[in-house]
């Protein structure tokens, strides 16, 4: 009999003990041995998965619940190349949207039919702390919009808030530039964008070639100083104008930022840079 370890914040607004069982009945019923882990904290699930990973078992270690859930879950998972899956029960859930799962019974059938791909992971390191991004990471506007979120705008405003922090970035301005080292070139921009994921907050095509698979990343930064750089390159993104001229576009596997400005990593605000990131590929197998 296969196993399937779930971990899973019951704290969460999406939690459902109910959902839970019925899951478990339904991988049970397919052969497939499944037990919940409960865990609070960012540090509690992810060292959950660490030891999980650590058996060797051959257990898919799952984790059921929002972009966050799974970020810290496949951040326990450096050094074992463990096999995992997600079952989608957050807010946005770009994860799922950008691996094609458009609900948990949809996970779970995955889950059953044991399909895999090699996830590639973003090391994300500076002398702080270091962590890894499995979607994207925004240094500049992206990584203020995020720090300019706060719990009480989130919980009225849903999504909105990200637009009202958006709007109160761009009223405050930082047009500082922020120099930019890959293995291939060198360049200077406004804000930038490492993605792993195609589109930006699952609803916004960003860069159609870039795949939670690929090797290394798709760049895709603000070029101009100005405000009005930063319109036009926002505009173009949530209007699908994917070539636009706001906005230049790159690729690499090893990124180096030598300006202080704020970073979110996975929709969680990550500190400031300098920072380095680096690509993993083959950090672990996801049933897709």
């Amino acid at each position: 009999m296969r196993n399937c370890a779930i971990i899973t914040n019951p704290g969460a607004g999406s939690y459902s003990a109910i959902k839970m069982d019925t899951i478990c009945r339904q991988l049970a019923d397919s052969g497939i041995k499944a037990e919940i882990f409960p865990c609070s904290t960012f540090d509690e699930m992810a060292a959950e998965a660490a030891r999980l990973a650590t058996l060797q078992d051959g257990t898919v270690i799952t984790a059921a619940g929002g972009d966050g859930t799974i970020n810290a879950v496949f951040n326990g998972l450096a050094g074992w190349k463990a096999t995992c899956a997600i079952i989608p029960m957050g807010t946005a859930n770009v994860m799922a949207i950008e691996l094609g799962i458009i609900s948990s019974e949809d996970s779970i059938a995955r889950i059953i039919a044991g399909d895999i791909r090699p996830l590639t992971a973003g090391l994300i390191r500076n002398s702080g702390r270091s962590s890894r991004f499995f979607l994207m990471a925004g240094v500049g506007l992206d990584g203020q919009i995020v720090r300019g979120v706060t719990l009480k705008t989130k919980k009225i405003l849903g999504k909105g808030a990200y637009g009202l922090s958006a709007l109160q970035s761009l009223a405050a301005w930082d047009s500082r530039e922020i120099q930019i080292t890959t293995e291939h070139e060198e360049f200077s921009c406004n804000s930038l964008i490492v993605t792993n994921a195609a589109r930006y907050g699952g609803s916004f095509l960003l860069s159609g070639e870039a795949s939670l698979f690929s090797p290394d990343f798709e760049l895709v930064a603000i070029k101009g100083y100005s405000r009005r750089s930063a319109v036009h390159a926002i505009t173009g993104i949530l209007s699908a104008q994917s070539r636009s001229e706001a906005l230049y576009r790159t690729k690499a596997a090893r990124i180096t930022i030598n300006t202080k400005k704020p970073v979110q990593a996975d929709g969680d605000d990550w500190g400031d840079s300098p920072l380095e990131i680096i690509a993993e590929p083959d950090y672990a197998e996801i049933i897709i």
